[in-house]
């Protein structure tokens, strides 16, 4: 006896292509012719089922399909004798009864994820909204804190320029009282001391 493996290495064919042989289901000639002579040379398979003949597939669906029918009315048969005859007609009515509640409730359910949906897009829209309108503020903020310390710098930058001509004129013993101002109301410009 070989193996289903050694069948299909000496045959230089699948093993699948094997079994299908061992239990006569269609595979091309070549092969079958292959795989039988594989069989004859080692030995047939060691499990049953090894008909190398073609089973005939018409008389085997037929028997199964009678076998069916026979099952289905004999269990027909049984319920039809087990339950009693208006039991039919209580179960359509019972379910009748449940089902309309279900539906009501499935069509309530339906109308309030329709307005959960609705009120998810609304916040959506005002959180984008709301989002747009922070950047435009923080852009706004950006732009006079930029400003602001332009300002600083110019400021900054007269200082540094008055600093080296009082260096410059100190370096010449000139003693010159200048007064600097910054951004100072015009009435305290007139009054340098600030009084009155």
């Amino acid at each position: 006896m070989a193996s289903i493996l050694e069948i299909a290495e000496h045959a230089e064919a699948s093993a699948e292509n094997v079994l299908r042989v061992v239990n006569g289901e269609p595979v091309s000639s070549v092969v079958a012719e292959r795989v039988r002579r594989a069989i004859d040379e080692l030995g047939p398979p060691p499990y049953p089922g090894t008909a190398l003949e073609p089973l005939p597939v018409e008389a085997t669906l037929d028997r199964t399909r009678k076998q069916l029918l026979d099952r289905f009315a004999e269990t027909a048969a049984e319920l039809e004798a087990k339950l009693p005859e208006g039991v039919g007609s209580i179960v359509y009515e019972a379910l009748r009864v449940e089902v309309r509640p279900v539906a009501t409730q499935i069509a309530q359910m339906e109308k309030l994820v329709e307005s959960l949906v609705e009120y998810i897009r609304s916040a959506d829209q005002g959180i984008q909204r709301e989002r747009q309108e922070r950047l435009d503020d923080v852009a706004l903020i950006t732009e006079l804190i930029t400003a602001g310390w332009r300002s600083v710098d110019r400021r900054l930058g007269r200082m540094e320029r008055l600093l080296e001509e009082s260096v410059i004129s100190n370096g010449k013993r000139e003693s010159t009282t200048r007064y600097v101002y910054f951004d100072s109301p015009p009435e305290s410009r007139d009054n340098p001391s600030g009084r009155a």
